[in-house]
């Protein structure tokens, strides 16, 4: 099966339920390009322009992965420490991760509270749960990177911004078989860290809305039990069985 196509479909089964999809997610999967010029890994991403920022983000991603293809002994740790030092200055970690938790996470769940314990765990749990978060899917997200094999892209005009601070931009992923993949990028200009992907829409597939699912039937497979779940995230998730097609 085409690369870009297994890129695709390993979404899909988002809309299905948790005991019955595979979760071999990506996050924000519209970050490639073909051929590109030498970017240091370090360098810091531009962020007073979304699209400048996307487009310099995904030149600096590809170029850390032809660059890992190349390599006979591959690092995998180093390469994704790369990828992550790239991801990380881009995505809003903190507003994805709350999205996903939902209620769990909520201003108003924290009101309740009653203690300074109460309160304490409470933002433990969700710093706990970003990192595991960004963690297992930057790794299957580098993972599958490695796979691509010469796909183009394109980026549609940005369109009249209707709010200052938010932008919805659209990238046409062109495979080699002739299909178009359209991924949309939902940016918010932050007031500490400048414009940052908040969500991805992909083909359709709201991500943010497909892990909210999962984190929610999760929590309901073992009986409310949050911490749990924070604990056991990439566990939980590797148990689940594949979509066949």
């Amino acid at each position: 099966m085409h690369s870009f196509k297994l890129f695709i479909s390993s979404y899909k089964p988002f809309v299905y339920s948790y005991k019955q999809v595979f979760i071999s997610t990506l996050v924000f999967c519209g970050l490639q390009l073909a051929a590109l010029t030498a970017v240091s890994a370090e360098t810091q991403v531009p962020k007073d322009d979304p699209a400048i920022m996307l487009r310099s983000a995904t030149d600096e991603i590809l170029q850390i992965v032809e660059e890992t293809k190349q390599q006979e002994n591959r690092d995998a740790q180093a390469y994704y420490q790369k990828i992550d030092a790239v991801l990380s200055q881009i995505i809003d970690l903190e507003y994805f991760t709350r999205g996903v938790m939902a209620t769990h996470a909520s201003a108003r769940r924290y009101k309740t509270l009653t203690t300074d314990e109460e309160r304490k765990a409470f933002r433990d749990r969700i710093d706990r749960f970003g990192i595991v978060l960004k963690d297992s899917l930057m790794a299957s997200y580098a993972d599958a990177l490695l796979a691509f094999d010469g796909e183009r892209i394109s980026w549609e005009p940005p369109p009249p911004r209707q709010e200052p601070d938010d932008v919805v931009l659209t990238q046409i992923v062109h495979a080699k078989s002739g299909k178009e993949y359209k991924v949309q990028y939902r940016l918010h200009n932050t007031d500490k860290s400048g414009w940052l992907v908040q969500n991805v829409v992909v083909e359709g597939l709201n991500l943010g809305e497909a892990y909210r699912n999962q984190f929610a039937a999760a929590v309901e497979s073992n009986k409310g039990n949050v911490d749990y779940v924070v604990e056991n995230w990439p566990k939980l998730m590797s148990k689940v069985a594949p979509e066949t097609d």
